[in-house]
């Protein structure tokens, strides 16, 4: 059985995906299985991975399926999966030197059940554009039950490696093409983790490219962030623990909901769209604090700069709020 399994959902990225595969394998171990998914890629993307894999045979699995999007390309990794923590890695993003061993030490050192590490964003040069991580001490296991706010972090699935059985025992999967896969899926994790443990050194490089999810101009698709957090709340709902993680629940839905979407739709289609009111609806009909406007996180966790939109958003201030963006071109 390997340590660590490191999937690679692949589409369209024949461009960036040398870089990637390279900054992978440079620094993998016999403790790792690596798994390349081409999702019915439409460039030579399924040709590189076959090279890759007659490169390195001994721990290299590829994947050719019909295209299911990149949470069903993460799903057929995790159904390959022999390793004992998974790391799900975006095709063209790509990692810093000494990311796995690091990754690898940790795990022997704690066995915690998910690890959280800081991250770079970085432009198609490699300059860094900043630099983000959460807020909690490093290398202190931390219980979930005694910390909630863990669950208000960052939710994306790939600045995370965690238990493959924590998946598995909760029947944990990545819903298929939509947008917010990982906040449909992270929070979920975090809230059944007995133990997480953030480290305190940037180990992923996450490229700022044209056609991402925070580029894109397929403004209806933020609708999507809805059904994201419907899902999260009937699941925690059914689970019973939505009355432990109100505060936590709702903070994310005012942090992706009502800020990031929103911002999203008004610098794009402006303040008019339709969605803009839906997004504010969704927010004020399921979340307690936004009418009383007390929320622990928004106080205390809420960077100051979120914080203003916030309160710009809350007073329907969106010709405010879009006028900061433009100064800050």
């Amino acid at each position: 059985m390997y340590k660590l399994s490191i999937i690679v959902p692949i589409y369209g990225v024949e461009k960036y995906l040398n870089t990637c595969l390279d900054s992978i394998y440079s620094q993998a171990t016999d403790e790792c299985q690596i798994i390349l998914v081409d999702d019915q890629s439409p460039d030579k993307c399924g040709e590189i991975c076959e090279e890759y894999k007659a490169k390195y045979p001994e721990h290299t699995t590829v994947i050719h399926q019909e295209n299911r999007g990149l949470g069903g390309a993460r799903n057929a990794g995790m159904e390959r999966a022999q390793g004992e923590y998974l790391f799900f890695i975006d095709s063209d993003d790509y990692l810093p030197d000494d990311t796995i061993p690091h990754i690898l030490h940790n795990i022997k050192r704690f066995g915690a059940d998910v690890f959280v590490f800081p991250f770079n964003l970085v432009d198609e040069a490699g300059n860094i554009l900043g630099k983000y991580r959460d807020d909690f001490v490093p290398k202190t296991p931390i219980s979930v039950k005694d910390d909630k706010a863990v669950l208000t972090g960052i939710p994306s699935a790939w600045n995370k490696v965690c238990k493959t059985d924590l998946y598995r025992r909760l029947n944990i999967t990545f819903p298929s093409r939509v947008w917010y896969e990982d906040i449909r899926t992270t929070p979920k994790l975090l809230s059944k983790a007995d133990s997480v443990v953030f480290l305190e050194r940037e180990m992923y490089n996450y490229l700022q490219r044209e056609g991402s999810i925070m580029s894109s101009t397929k403004v209806e698709r933020n609708v999507e962030i809805i059904e994201a957090l419907e899902d999260l709340l009937d699941w925690f709902k059914k689970e019973g623990t939505y009355e432990e993680f109100r505060e936590e629940i709702d903070y994310l839905i005012i942090d992706h909901v009502l800020v990031s979407a929103t911002v999203r739709v008004l610098r794009s289609a402006g303040k008019k769209h339709p969605l803009i009111e839906q997004l504010r609806s969704f927010t004020k009909e399921n979340c307690p604090s936004f009418t009383s406007g007390k929320n622990y996180y928004v106080k205390h966790r809420m960077p100051r700069s979120r914080k203003i939109i916030y309160s710009l958003l809350r007073k329907k201030m969106y010709s405010a709020v879009k006028l900061i963006f433009r100064i800050k071109k």
